[in-house]
């Protein structure tokens, strides 16, 4: 290390809080028109001055994936919900692929986009270890820096990116990962690391060995908790589960070739639904084939267990002027109006629904309506919606009957 990096020196965030007090203090109005806009780098992904966090268990494709949206972020191309405000310019740090590994996925992964490895270079600083590659740790009996965290910082200082990502957590520091205290150190370091250079800090990080993670659970994350308090936005990656791979189509054994990324905490952000990637082969000028994921959207109308769930709750509770009239149409009762709310929104689909539900203990029955006139509606097997007069035997009676 040169005599500059030699006497660069960092002191941790936690020693500083106790020497200075850090309070801001605002009792002043303001006009909402001057608040500054939060900066994001990627909406509802990255955002400048703060920590993300993507975490997924083992071989699910986080790093593949982190190496799309690096290029995207160069590009500043979409990459499925991911959408970069502007180009960028971005510093990957991986401690367990080697530099020809980097370049390999890179290059497939740039081959989604149409571009080539050249429209990255002096926008993409790769940067990797030969050695161990941790940042954070014990040093002259007091938790801090390491070298290799003064050396890159002094390369963030100098080749100013908007986005740093850091791969994986486990590998950045000594700590024991489980000690909610001692990782809270970690995270206070790469926070104020954020702040200080003004970039969007991604972390990738494991869910917990043994388990299956679930989609958006923020729990399923390896480790102590203060990982995920301390991150402004958690996203999660998890490969396609059985139930969605039925749904869908899937065969069984090529489920493992589809995962998601979901919310799994976004205190500014709204995301919303899942966004789904297809794991994709690229054939190498070299003759390597490198797999890159390419965003892909499940087949229309697509009916999960877990919409199927919300779409007979809230027939069960019913619209705002009474029980969803069971035909497609405009009227404001129809079942269209909820079908369209969860995503169904073609007639063949709405209407095989509609026929399902029918079939499975969903039935059409009369109930009264506050003018005395009779009307049909969509009653749940336990009688639901529960506020509604239901009248007994009269099936038949056509709409408009005077009870």
């Amino acid at each position: 290390m040169d005599s500059a990096a030699s006497s660069f020196r960092i002191q941790p965030p936690l020693a500083s809080a106790y020497n200075e007090p850090g309070l801001t203090f605002d009792g002043e109005d303001w006009l909402e028109a001057e608040i500054p806009p939060r900066p994001w780098v990627a909406p509802g992904h990255l955002l400048r001055g703060a920590v993300t966090v993507y975490a997924g268990g083992a071989g699910v494709s986080k790093s593949s994936l982190m190496v799309s949206c690096a290029v995207a972020l160069v590009l500043g191309l979409p990459f499925g919900k991911f959408r970069p405000v502007n180009p960028c310019r971005v510093l990957t740090y991986n401690v367990e692929d080697d530099q020809d590994e980097q370049r390999r996925r890179f290059s497939a992964a740039t081959r989604h986009f149409g571009h080539s490895v050249h429209d990255l270079t002096g926008k993409l600083l790769r940067v990797g270890v030969e050695r161990i590659g941790t940042l954070l740790g014990e040093r002259h009996e007091r938790f801090g820096p390491l070298p290799a965290m003064e050396e890159l910082e002094l390369r963030i200082a100098e080749f100013e990116p908007d986005v740093v990502i850091l791969d994986p957590l486990v590998e950045l520091h000594d700590r024991d990962e489980n000690d909610n205290t001692e990782v809270r150190r970690v995270m206070a370091h790469f926070r104020s690391l954020a702040v200080k250079h003004d970039v969007a800090l991604v972390l990738l990080h494991h869910t917990r060995k043994g388990t299956a993670a679930a989609a958006g659970d923020p729990d399923s994350a390896r480790g102590a908790s203060a990982v995920i308090g301390a991150a402004r936005i958690v996203l999660t990656v998890t490969t396609m589960a059985e139930p969605d791979a039925q749904a869908f189509g899937i065969p069984a054994d090529q489920r493992q070739n589809y995962f998601r990324v979901d919310e799994g905490k976004a205190n500014y952000s709204a995301l919303g639904q899942a966004d789904w990637f297809e794991k994709v082969v690229h054939v190498l000028e070299n003759g390597d084939a490198v797999m890159a994921p390419a965003p892909w959207t499940p087949p229309v109308d697509v009916i999960t267990p877990d919409k199927r769930a919300s779409i007979e709750a809230d027939i069960a509770i019913g619209s705002d002027t009474g029980p969803w009239a069971a035909k497609l149409s405009k009227d404001a009762r129809s079942i269209r109006n909820l079908f369209s709310r969860h995503g169904v929104s073609t007639l063949k689909g709405q209407q095989a629904l509609l026929d399902d539900l029918l079939m499975h203990g969903f039935e059409v029955a009369t109930f009264k309506r506050l003018n005395r006139t009779t009307a049909q509606g969509i009653r749940s097997a336990d009688g639901r919606p529960a506020n509604v007069s239901w009248v007994a035997g009269a099936e038949d009676l056509p709409e408009g009957t005077l009870q």
